[in-house]
């Protein structure tokens, strides 16, 4: 019985106390905190907005007399995430007791993870009561014994009332007055009238017991009251008329009121169960099924129609044989739940069931999981896979948890690290990184969830240093908390140290380890950039003095260590916060702060010089090194290194043309000449172009018939703004620039076409003699450029001389050799020219396919002791012959030279005495003047192709 209890005063009125006084049906969601997150709309209507509500809130309400029964099933079902169904009664706020339905079930995201419980709570107290009511008695009995309560009236046989009981006016709001002697269907809704009337007509028709009817009754008031009447037609025994009606009626508005309750708790029900994701049915004890919904009436292939009503068995004839029947069996025998996942074979299918017993029977929910338990193996062997390629990679593989303790280790972490894995296993990535690898991410809630290309240092067994790259990966909760951490360890010493090699290569000399001209940019950059207001950076440009000859004389290697000492010396003397670096060659540069400016930087000019000043044993042999020094001053200077660069070169040059083995500062009118040059150096670019260029020619005596035999071609350069300039300062720039060879190959040409027109001219032949550079001997496209400009010009080759310096010959003599043997094959003649100013002596001439030697103008003008060195060049001509070469001395410009000369027995001589340089209209002024040689004409001349 529902017997209510006393009233608790003390329980407060709060959102759950309405929900149990007055909520016929609550449907709710919880978290997976058990917080309720969810109540269906009607529940919400009842307690508006109110504070935050725990599911176990609700266990307040459940009766004293229930609660040990109903907590167990509960708690038991919430620890195995499974589903419960149980009935039970709450005690109201007033005390009275309502009978409560509630069913609930887990819910889980696609992951698996669990979220909460889905459920509803539903009042039934009214089947509760209807049932009671209805176990006793039938609903005509209750009529008549319960007369207190019912409404008792008595019709004549036309159906004017006459009487009715006091209850009418409890009821109804009539007295009895206002009814007696109105007609009984004036009270009743239209709408019912024929119900009433069937049954009369019925019971006087068959006979028998009347029929319980439900119709309404008018209130006094208007409205309609449901009633349950007992309609009885009275007839006389012995006439057999009818002498009335005596009708019992009831109010059954609770009671329709509990069966649309019903009806819609039904239909609510049947609403979940159809929109559940899982497929699900429910049989009696007998197994018949009670109810099946659409998910199960698609997954067995058969109608709803068919299904309810039948035995399981009977319906559905495959599960008897199938796995899921022992585990209904048990369910049904054991009335505990079950939960299970198997083979559903009819189906060919995997099913997840969740079978709950019931005091009516099974409730059983399932769902095809086919696809997550191929998912499942999919992952199982995708992890295998995984395991297998984190065991075999030979990148390091380490997992940890949230507090950067190592739980696992790949054989290639052991390897990189030295450790066993027993040994990785439980220790903190700080003791085996010099840092972490996430830099605390781990400690900070929502903090960083990756860590990309980081290099970091890791700690080997032994105590070396390991330089690792981490790729890292941090899983975190949804409150943002670390779980654990995996990462990749890749070795990457290798590299490192590559790396450094490479740097080291890359700003560093590889000969003497100075700092390259990278490096030293940035490290004048640095100290300009530091400088403090009203100080000095002096850079020094510092070049040796004829270091060439070393490496000429003793060789590279030698030159090589001459190289590092010099290197060494003057690192030795510049304080640690100075730059000492090489730019190649014997070019080294220093770069110092200078306190006292040009006073600190000549004292640290003349202590470098003195450095080197100090011989230098090479191989038992002293050398001695000497240097010109260029210094530019920072700011007065330059306030950029480019500037200081160019401005220090400058000042070298100058100290070198002051003669070498000194320093000195750079000046404003330095920068006027460096203009000039660049000046020059830029139209020199396009002079070729532009026919800037003319050759000169100066003739060539034989000092036997005192006849020409040829010209030395001599280039000129006419600048458009400049005038003429001259070749002792544009031809130096065209070899350092690179532009002789073109302007080299010009002269070439032009000298050689112009000499064979001028023998077919004059009819008589003529040497021309051109000049080659250092530059051009190097060239391996000259050869066939000097047999290209004979044959088009159809100038015989021994009417070709080139002409090359000794410094040029000796700047690489085995290559010198290489190319004149080349042009000897050509028949070209060869001479040395300048002979006398060069550093080499006679022997290197048998090396060379030399034909002449020139006597240099200032050799052979040279006054020894007020008289002329005649015996000295005497003694060279026959020391010349006796090699079998020929002589022509150049600058001749007196007759006692001459006389001198041809005494000497000189082959040839040409100067001013004869004629200046000529232009080429001036060369054939020159030559149309001279008599015709012996023998002149077109047959002592080559042909013509």
């Amino acid at each position: 019985m529902n017997k209510p209890l006393p009233p608790d005063p003390d329980m407060p009125k709060q959102a759950a106390t309405m929900l149990a006084d007055t909520a016929r049906l609550l449907i709710w969601m919880t978290n997976a905190e058990d917080k309720v997150i969810y109540l269906n709309q009607s529940a919400s209507a009842l307690i508006g907005q109110t504070e935050e509500m725990h599911i176990s809130e609700w266990n307040k309400y459940v009766h004293p007399d229930d609660l040990p029964r109903v907590q167990p099933i509960v708690q038991q079902a919430r620890a195995a995430r499974g589903e419960y169904q149980i009935e039970y009664r709450i005690v109201k706020s007033d005390g009275t007791v309502r009978w409560m339905m509630g069913s609930a079930a887990p819910r889980f995201s696609d992951a698996g993870e669990y979220l909460g419980y889905n459920g509803f709570v539903q009042d039934v107290t009214s089947r509760h009561e209807l049932v009671e009511r209805l176990s006793k008695s039938e609903a005509r009995h209750r009529l008549l014994t319960e007369n207190s309560f019912d409404l008792i009236s008595h019709y004549d046989p036309s159906g004017i009332v006459l009487y009715v009981s006091p209850s009418y006016t409890r009821l109804l709001g009539y007295q009895p007055s206002d009814l007696v002697g109105t007609r009984v269907y004036d009270h009743l809704h239209p709408d019912d009238v024929p119900a009433i009337q069937q049954e009369i007509f019925r019971q006087l028709r068959d006979g028998g017991e009347g029929g319980l009817i439900e119709l309404r009754k008018r209130h006094k008031d208007g409205h309609y009251i449901w009633m349950g009447t007992l309609a009885r037609v009275l007839v006389d025994p012995q006439t057999k008329q009818r002498s009335g009606i005596v009708a019992v009626s009831r109010d059954i508005t609770l009671e329709r009121q509990v069966k649309e309750e019903l009806r819609k708790s039904r239909d609510q029900l049947s609403s979940v169960l159809e929109s559940i994701s899982d497929a699900f049915f429910a049989v009696d004890q007998h197994w018949r099924v009670t109810y099946v919904n659409q998910k199960t009436a698609e997954f067995i292939g058969r109608k709803r129609e068919d299904l309810v009503g039948n035995r399981i068995w009977e319906a559905v004839p495959e599960v008897v044989a199938s796995s899921v029947a022992p585990y209904y069996q048990e369910a049904m025998t054991s009335r505990k739940r079950v939960f299970f996942e198997t083979y559903y074979e009819p189906a060919s299918a995997w099913l997840e069931v969740r079978v709950y017993p019931n005091d009516d029977g099974l409730a059983v929910f399932f769902h095809d999981i086919s696809s997550r338990r191929e998912a499942e193996a999919a992952i199982r062997e995708s992890e295998s896979r995984y395991r297998e390629v984190i065991e075999m990679t030979p990148v390091g593989y380490v997992l940890a948890d949230a507090e950067g303790v190592l739980r696992h280790a790949n054989p290639a972490l052991c390897r990189i690290s030295g450790y066993g894995e027993d040994e990785l296993t439980g220790r903190s990535m700080t003791q085996l990184f010099t840092e972490s690898p996430c830099g605390g991410a781990l400690a900070i809630r929502h903090g960083a969830t990756s860590v990309q290309d980081k290099e970091l240092v890791l700690v080997h067994k032994d105590g070396k240093h390991v330089y690792v790259l981490v790729n890292a990966s941090i899983k975190r909760d949804a409150d943002g908390n670390a779980i654990s951490l995996t990462a990749f360890i890749t070795d990457i010493t290798e590299r490192k140290h590559s790396e450094a090699r490479l740097e080291q290569l890359a700003t560093h000399d590889t000969l003497t380890n100075l700092p390259n001209r990278v490096l030293l940019n940035d490290r004048l950059q640095q100290m300009l950039d530091r400088a403090p207001r009203g100080s000095s950076v002096a850079v020094m440009f510092i070049d040796l003095d004829r270091f060439k000859e070393v490496n000429d004389s003793m060789g590279h290697d030698c030159g090589d260590v001459l190289l590092c000492e010099v290197a060494a010396r003057l690192h030795r003397n510049m304080r640690p916060s100075d730059v000492v670096a090489r730019l190649g060659g014997d070019e080294f540069v220093v770069a110092a702060h200078c306190s006292e400016g040009p006073e600190s930087a000549a004292a640290i000019a003349d202590k470098l010089l003195a450095s080197l000043a100090v011989p230098v044993d090479i191989g038992g042999q002293e050398i001695f090194v000497s240097a010109s020094i260029g210094i530019s001053l920072y700011p007065q200077d330059g306030t950029s290194k480019e500037l200081l660069f160019q401005s220090a070169d400058t000042a070298m040059y100058r100290a070198k043309a002051a003669g070498r083995n000194g320093f000195r500062f750079f000046e404003a009118e330095m920068s006027a000449a460096a203009k000039t040059r660049m000046a020059l150096e830029h139209s020199l670019r396009r002079a070729l172009e532009r026919n800037e260029f003319e050759l000169h020619y100066q003739p060539r005596m034989s000092l036997k018939s005192m006849a020409v035999v040829g010209m030395e071609a001599l280039i000129r350069w006419n600048h458009p703004s400049l005038g003429r300039v001259s070749p002792l300062e544009f031809i130096p720039i065209a070899e350092e620039r690179g532009l002789i060879e073109p302007i080299g190959l010009w002269v070439l040409q032009e000298a050689c076409a112009q000499t064979r027109r001028l023998m077919g001219k004059f009819g008589r032949p003529l040497r021309i003699s051109v000049n080659l550079s250092a530059r051009q001997l190097k060239s391996t496209s000259l050869r066939e450029q000097v047999k290209s400009v004979l044959k088009s010009v159809n100038l015989p080759p021994h009417l070709l001389e080139l002409e090359l310096t000794e410094s040029a010959l000796i700047e690489d003599i085995e290559l010198s050799a290489g190319v004149l043997k080349e042009l000897k094959e050509l028949g070209v003649v060869l001479s040395v020219d300048d002979f006398g100013t060069g550093y080499s002596g006679l022997a290197y001439l048998q090396r060379f396919p030399l034909d002449i030697l020139k006597l240099d103008r200032s050799f052979v003008e040279q006054q020894v002791d007020g008289s002329r060195n005649f015996r000295f060049i005497k003694a060279f001509i026959d020391m010349a012959h006796a090699l079998n070469l020929s002589v022509v001395a150049e600058g001749v410009e007196s007759v006692d030279t001459l006389q001198f000369l041809r005494v000497s027995a000189c082959d040839e001589a040409q100067g001013y005495l004869f004629a200046k340089p000529l232009s080429i209209d001036d060369l054939e002024t020159f030559l149309s003047r001279l008599p015709a040689p012996a023998g002149a004409g077109n047959a002592a001349l080559p042909q013509q192709p």
